[in-house]
């Protein structure tokens, strides 16, 4: 090598030392991580794969803005559960909500959706529609409000249900607006929870009501007698759930026979009618409950879940799903209401095992001040631990943008999990004012129902990712040599 400018020998003798310790430096440190194998499995990346929930049945016809008889299809999916393999098809069940406000189809019955989806062709089929009903095995469950008890707003008050021409629809006590679905597999039954009170419902294999349980003080709160409402063992703050987001999220540990309901938004506790302690609190609670003798489930516990806006930037007020994982572990779709790419439907997993159990551990609240009024710097001085959590992925990110509610999560198990998400596209009808003559404001732009599997990207071995290391240091050194070659 000749170097025409001597003057500069010495400089690029020096950096070509530098160089090479740099490179080993880099490479010493990239065998380091290399090595560790939980920073691997955190680097975790995902791909995602959506299919289209297209061959929806009708629910019934009512006259659209232009009084032409329209189609209401199955929608207002929110809740599913993966039931295993039926040969090369993925079985699920899922389950619709009671849809928006006025009730368009205020006989809709509550119902249970079994379907797979071939995974070669691309087509999800309907295989079984399970209708749910009373006791008795007859009555057909509906879609009513329960009960108002006091202010719109307020503890054991439900909306006023209306019809599309305006009028007042009845109570029903034991009306379900279902948002989460699980099966229990020491006997096939359902087990199910709702907005409403909110509750928790326990169905047969066949759909038939085995039991509900609610809120202590529901039937009081009206002078109803006991059991009017189901079986009362949930703790009475629940009750003051924010209007219209009781439970969203049911979770079963097959393992333990303990079932996890979630709440969706933050409690109002303190209750008003603005709802205001909810709107301004990070807290969501979470409630354990012993199903080890189904007939006598007891409460067991209750946990902090913090939705941690502060820390991720975000704005979201709610969950979407959750659903057991293994051990103490679940995963969890946290979710603004916003649509597209910049949306935020952040799935993390969460960790109970440290978490302190509201129900049989010591802490002291700040005084004057109920749990949903703690800041998360509050809770650790009460001495409080939430649930641990760590970000997966936004569903956004990965692609999947059908609509602003992914309400539907489900695990197929593995050596590497993968995720299926399912959305409530709210029937394909507006949440508008409606003209009060019987018309129902149909959405022009409907959102699809879209089914999608998450799977994980293997990661590289750690053999094949020392070797990349080793030959991008080695690359990188050499790049450096032959540089200064071409300046001398």
């Amino acid at each position: 090598m000749k170097l025409e400018n001597p003057a500069l020998t010495i400089d690029i003798i020096l950096e070509i030392v530098m160089t090479v310790k740099s490179g080993l430096l880099n490479l010493f440190f990239g065998v380091c991580i290399a090595t560790n194998l939980t920073q691997l499995a955190s680097a975790q990346n995902y791909k995602l794969t959506n299919y289209d929930f297209d061959n929806r049945p009708s629910l019934g016809q009512v006259p659209n803005e232009n009084g032409d008889l329209t189609d209401i299809l199955l929608g207002g999916l929110s809740g599913l559960y993966f039931e295993g393999f039926n040969g090369n098809n993925l079985r699920f069940v899922t389950h619709p909500d009671r849809g928006p406000l006025p009730f368009p189809l205020p006989d809709l019955q509550p119902e249970i959706v079994r379907f797979e989806l071939d995974v070669i062709s691309n087509n999800i089929t309907i295989v079984d529609r399970i209708n749910l009903v009373q006791s008795d095995g007859i009555t057909p469950l509906s879609v009513l409000p329960n009960l108002q008890a006091g202010e719109q707003g307020t503890a054991y008050t439900d909306q006023f249900g209306v019809d599309l021409l305006g009028n007042s629809i009845p109570n029903d006590p034991l009306g379900a607006d279902l948002e989460g679905i699980v099966i229990d597999q020491r006997d096939n039954s359902f087990w199910m929870v709702d907005e409403y009170r909110p509750a928790i419902y326990h169905f047969n294999s066949v759909g038939t009501l085995l039991n509900r349980f609610v809120p202590m003080g529901t039937a009081a709160a009206v002078n109803e007698p006991l059991g009017t409402f189901g079986t009362e063992i949930i703790p009475s703050v629940y009750a003051q759930r924010r209007a219209n987001r009781g439970f969203e999220a049911v979770a079963l540990n097959q393992d333990t026979n303990l079932l996890y309901a979630f709440i969706q938004s933050p409690i109002d506790n303190p209750d008003n009618t603005g709802d205001t302690t909810s709107r301004n609190s990070d807290i969501l609670r979470i409630l354990e409950l012993d199903i080890s003798n189904p007939t006598n489930p007891l409460v067991s516990g209750q946990f902090v879940y913090l939705l941690n806006n502060d820390l991720y930037d975000t704005n979201v007020d709610k969950i979407g799903d959750a659903v057991w994982l293994q051990d103490n572990r679940f995963a969890v779709i946290q979710r603004d209401s916003d649509l597209g790419l910049n949306a935020s439907k952040l799935v993390f997993e969460i960790d109970l095992s440290d978490a302190t159990n509201l129900e049989t551990d010591v802490f002291s609240l700040v005084p004057n001040k109920t749990l949903e009024e703690h800041t998360a710097e509050e809770l650790g001085t009460a001495g409080i631990i939430p649930v641990d959590k760590t970000f997966l992925f936004n569903l956004p990110d990965l692609g999947y943008l059908a609509g602003d509610k992914p309400e539907g999560l489900a695990l197929i198990p593995g050596k590497q999990p993968t995720f299926v998400v399912i959305n409530d596209n709210d029937y394909g009808l507006l949440d508008d004012d409606i003209p009060g003559d019987g018309r129902q404001n149909f959405n022009p732009n409907p959102i699809p129902v879209v089914v999608g599997v998450i799977t994980p990207v293997p990661e590289p071995s750690n053999h094949a990712l020392l070797g990349t290391i080793f030959l991008l240091g080695i690359g990188s050194i050499f790049r450096r040599y032959t540089t200064f070659v071409k300046r001398g």
